[in-house]
C-alpha cells in the first residue's frame, strides 16, 4: 500500500522540469491507546529518530496522545524515557496532592478518616404552607434545605496528571492550533453527551491531553464548553481517519490492541473492561487499520493496562523498539523514496528540514522571569493572590517554574477546590492565568478503629464550610468507644489574618488498668471550653495561642501512695482556667508506616485553680519529635522522644504524667505511648520517653516491626539522670491496607515483668 501511494509522486518528480520543485509526500505517525502499555510507542519514535524518518503529523489517542504530543513539541525519545523513568505513579494516579503539600489540618484528618463525603445543601420548595398574618388566613410557598451528597465521576481526580502535563507542556500553555506545534498534532477524546468522537485540534495542550486518557469511571471526566469528555478509545482508539484529515499522504501506525481476547483474561473486571472498550469501535479500528502504510504491533497483550512501575516500562520501550526493528527494510525504503522528492533550491532533500533536532522544552532556559499579571478564574482573586504570595508568587516579581508548580499543588491540597489549572501565557513578562472549579464545602467523615483495649471505636464528624476559605466554619466531632468524647469546633477565617476558634469538649475516660493492683479506678468526666488563634503565619503547620476553661469531675480515684506524694488531691468537683502557646507538625510522607519525613510537636501552658483562695497554679511543658530514616530500600528506622514536664508547688492528679499503651491520648490528654503494657501508669513529674522502631518489609503489604523504649521520670529537674528507668520492648506484623494498618504485637516491660499482647486494625483516633 505505501508502495502504492508513493508511485504518483515518484512518476511526477522523475518527469518534472529539473528546476520544478515537487514537495515531498507528508508523513504522519498514529499512536493508538493502551494505558501503560503506551510506553512502547517511545521506542519505535526512538528507531524513527535513529534512521532520520521525518514526521510531520502526529495523531494519538489515550496513552498514544499523551506520549505524541510531548513528541509534537520537541521532546525526544531519550527525553520521555526519562520521564517516565523518574514520575512517582503511585502519587500520580491517586487523588490529592502528595502529604507533605497538604495543610496541616488536612495532613490530619487523613489518618483519623477512612470515608470523606462532600454535601451540598439543596433548597427545596415544600408547598404552600398556612399560616396567619395580620389575622387572615394566607397561603405562602415554603423553602428548606436538605443536604445532598455529590457522587464522584470517577475514581481518580487526575489533578497530579494534570499538573504534570501542564509543568512538561509550560512552553505551549497558550490557547493556539496545535498545527503550530513543531510537529502538527491532533488527539482525539470522546463526548458522553453525544458519544461521538471529538478531535481536539487546538486549545490549552495539556488539557487535551487529560480528556484523551480519561477512562470511563477511573478517571474524572474534562468539562469543557457544552461536553464532558473522556477517552477518546471508547470510540477511535487508532485514530488513521484523523491523521489522513490532517493531510497525511503515508501513515506509520503504532496499534497495541490486543485482539481476540482468551477466556481466561475475561475473568476479571478489568479484563472485561478493556475488552469493552476495545469492541465499542472495532469497525473503525479496522478501517483505520487497513489504511495504514506502515503498522508496527507490538505484542503487549500480557502486560497489565495499570501496570506503571519502572521495570515493566523499560520492557515495553524495549518491546516498541524491538518490533520497530522488524520493520527497519521497510522504512529504509520509505526513506529513500522520500530523499528523490527535490527542495526548493532544486537540491535533492537530505531530510534536514523535516527532521530537524528540536529544542527540548525541558531544557529550556528560564532566567528567572517576571510575573507581570495575575488572571484567576472561579473564585474571589483576592483569596488567591494571598495564597500564592504565602509561596512567594507576587506581581511584578521574577518566579521559578517549580516554584509555581509548588504553589498550585499546595493550593489545591487545601481541598477547598475540585481542580486547579494553571496556564503560563505570552513569552515574557508572563501572565499568570489560575482557573479553579469548587468542591462542596461541607463534609461528612467516618473513622473506624479496633483494638484488643477498647473492642471497637468509631469517629464521626460533620464539617459545615469547613473547607471555605474565608467566613464561618462549623465542626460536631464525636468518639464513640467505651472512653467516648464530643467536640463542637466554630471558626472564622479571615483573609490574611488569623483564624478564630471556640470548641467545647466532653470526654469521659474509664481508665481500668493499673499493674500495681486488681481493684482500682480512675474514671472522670471532662467539660472544656477553648478560645485560641490558629492559621497565624501558614496552613502547612498548628501554631496556636488560646485560653482553656476545663473542668473535672471524678469519681472512683484510686491513688498509689508514690502519686499521693507526687501529686495534690483533685477533688469530686474541680475546674481550672489557664492560657497556651502550642506548635505542631507533621511532614511524613505517609501517614502510617512513612519512609521519610518528620514530626514534631511542643506545647507549654499556665494553668491555675479557678478561685482558688491558696492560689494554686502550675506550668506545663510537653515535647515529641519523630523521624524516618530509610537504611535501605526494605529497612526503616524511626526513632522518637517524648518529653513531659511540670512546674509549681502543686499540681493537680488530673494533670498528673502518665503513660502506657500504643496509643497517645486514650485515657488523658496527656497520656504518652509507652509499648510495653497497656492502660495508662501515673509517672512523675519529670518524664521523658525514648523510642525506637524497626520496620522490616517482607513483602508489598506486609511488615516486621521491632520497637524498644525506655522511660525515666523523676520528682525534680535535677534527677532527671537518677534513678531507675523503665524499659518495654514490642514487636510485631504489621499489614497495610487501604483503610489502614492490621497489627498484631507482643509486648513485655521490666517493671511488672508480663508479657502482653496487643491487635488493632484501622487508622488511630
Amino acid at each position: 500500500m505505501m508502495l502504492s501511494l508513493c508511485v504518483p509522486f515518484l512518476l511526477q518528480a522523475q518527469f518534472a522540469p529539473e528546476t520544478a520543485f515537487v514537495e515531498r509526500p507528508k508523513v504522519g505517525l498514529v499512536l493508538s491507546g493502551g494505558g501503560a502499555r503506551g510506553a512502547a510507542h517511545i521506542g519505535v519514535i526512538r528507531l524513527l529518530e535513529e534512521m532520520d524518518i521525518p514526521i510531520d503529523y502526529v495523531a494519538g489517542t489515550s496513552m498514544g496522545a499523551i506520549v505524541g504530543a510531548l513528541y509534537a513539541i520537541g521532546y525526544t525519545s531519550d527525553d520521555m524515557d526519562s520521564l517516565l523513568m523518574v514520575q512517582d505513579w503511585k502519587a500520580l494516579l491517586s487523588n490529592g496532592v502528595p502529604r507533605t503539600m497538604q495543610p496541616y489540618a488536612q495532613r490530619m484528618a487523613e489518618q483519623r478518616y477512612q470515608v470523606s463525603i462532600p454535601y451540598v445543601n439543596v433548597v427545596r420548595t415544600e408547598g404552600n404552607v398556612r399560616y396567619r398574618d395580620g389575622g387572615f388566613k394566607v397561603r405562602r410557598s415554603s423553602e428548606r434545605a436538605f443536604p445532598k451528597v455529590l457522587a464522584r465521576p470517577g475514581l481518580i481526580d487526575g489533578q497530579n496528571l494534570l499538573n504534570t502535563f501542564t509543568e512538561l507542556t509550560i512552553a505551549y500553555h497558550d490557547s493556539m492550533s496545535y498545527a503550530a506545534f513543531p510537529r502538527s498534532f491532533a488527539c482525539v477524546a470522546t463526548d458522553m453527551v453525544t458519544g461521538d468522537a471529538v478531535v481536539l485540534r487546538q486549545g490549552y495542550i495539556a488539557e487535551s491531553m487529560r480528556a484523551s486518557m480519561s477512562i470511563p469511571g477511573v478517571f474524572y471526566p474534562i468539562y469543557k464548553d457544552s461536553m464532558v469528555l473522556v477517552d477518546g478509545g471508547v470510540v477511535n482508539n487508532y485514530p488513521v481517519n484523523v491523521a489522513r484529515e490532517m493531510g497525511a499522504d503515508i501513515i506509520i501506525g503504532v496499534d497495541l490492541s490486543t485482539g481476540a481476547a482468551k477466556i481466561s483474561q475475561l475473568r476479571s473486571f478489568a479484563g472485561i473492561f478493556e475488552r469493552l472498550i476495545g469492541t465499542m469501535g472495532a469497525d473503525l479500528h479496522r478501517q483505520n487499520l487497513e489504511d495504514t502504510d506502515l503498522l508496527v504491533a507490538p505484542q503487549v497483550a500480557h502486560f497489565p493496562v495499570m501496570g506503571f512501575d519502572t521495570l515493566r516500562l523499560s520492557q515495553l520501550i524495549e518491546i516498541g523498539y524491538q518490533t520497530a526493528l522488524q520493520s527497519k527494510s521497510q522504512l529504509e525504503s520509505l526513506k529513500a523514496k522520500l530523499s528523490l522528492f527535490a527542495s526548493p533550491m532544486g537540491e535533492k532533500d537530505c531530510l534536514s528540514a523535516d527532521s530537524t533536532v528540536l529544542e527540548s522544552p525541558v531544557l529550556q532556559e528560564w532566567n528567572k522571569p517576571i510575573m507581570e499579571h495575575i488572571v484567576v478564574r472561579g473564585t474571589h482573586r483576592d483569596d488567591i493572590l494571598v495564597l500564592l504570595a504565602e509561596y512567594d508568587i507576587v506581581e511584578g516579581k521574577p518566579f521559578d517554574e517549580a516554584m509555581l508548580t509548588d504553589a498550585v499543588n499546595r493550593i489545591y491540597g487545601l481541598g477547598t477546590f475540585s481542580s486547579v489549572r494553571y496556564h503560563l501565557l505570552g513569552r515574557g513578562p508572563y501572565v499568570l492565568e489560575i482557573l479553579v472549579s469548587s468542591n462542596p464545602l461541607n463534609q461528612v467523615e467516618l473513622g473506624l478503629h479496633l483494638d484488643s483495649e477498647e473492642a471497637a471505636a468509631a469517629l464521626f464528624s460533620v464539617g459545615v464550610n469547613r473547607l471555605k476559605l474565608t467566613g464561618p466554619k462549623l465542626d460536631l466531632t464525636t468518639r464513640l468507644s467505651i472512653n467516648p468524647w464530643v467536640e463542637a469546633h466554630a471558626a472564622y477565617a479571615l483573609r490574611n489574618m488569623p483564624q478564630v476558634n471556640v470548641a467545647l469538649r466532653y470526654r469521659f475516660s474509664d481508665v481500668n488498668r493499673f499493674y500495681d493492683t486488681n481493684d482500682h479506678a480512675f474514671n472522670y468526666h471532662y467539660y472544656g471550653s477553648e478560645l485560641y488563634l490558629s492559621d497565624i503565619f501558614s496552613r502547612n503547620f498548628d501554631l496556636r495561642f488560646g485560653a482553656r476553661y476545663d473542668y473535672f469531675l471524678v469519681r472512683d480515684l484510686y491513688r498509689e501512695k508514690q502519686i499521693e506524694r507526687i501529686y495534690t488531691d483533685t477533688e469530686s468537683y474541680d475546674s481550672y482556667v489557664g492560657l497556651y502557646a502550642s506548635l505542631r507538625n507533621n511532614l511524613f510522607n505517609a501517614a502510617y508506616l512513612p519512609t521519610t519525613g518528620y514530626a514534631y510537636g511542643v506545647e507549654a501552658a499556665y494553668n491555675m485553680k479557678n478561685r482558688s483562695r491558696s492560689g494554686t497554679h502550675f506550668w506545663t511543658l510537653q515535647a515529641h519529635a519523630s523521624t524516618a530514616i530509610s537504611l535501605s530500600s526494605t529497612t526503616v528506622l524511626q526513632p522518637a522522644a517524648y518529653i513531659r514536664m511540670l512546674f509549681g508547688e502543686s499540681v493537680p492528679f488530673v494533670y498528673g504524667n502518665n503513660m502506657g499503651g500504643y496509643l497517645a491520648g486514650r485515657y488523658t490528654r496527656q497520656q504518652i505511648p509507652f509499648v510495653g503494657f497497656t492502660g495508662c501508669e501515673f509517672a512523675e513529674r519529670q518524664l521523658v520517653v525514648l523510642r525506637v522502631d524497626l520496620r522490616q518489609q517482607l513483602t508489598s503489604d506486609l511488615y516486621f516491626s521491632g520497637i524498644v523504649n525506655y522511660a525515666h521520670s523523676s520528682h525534680k529537674l535535677r534527677q532527671t539522670l537518677e534513678g531507675r528507668g523503665i524499659w518495654g520492648f514490642g514487636g510485631g506484623l504489621v499489614y497495610n491496607t487501604t483503610v489502614g494498618p492490621l497489627s498484631l504485637y507482643a509486648h513485655w516491660n521490666d517493671k511488672h515483668h508480663r508479657f502482653g499482647a496487643y491487635f488493632s486494625f484501622g487508622y488511630e483516633f
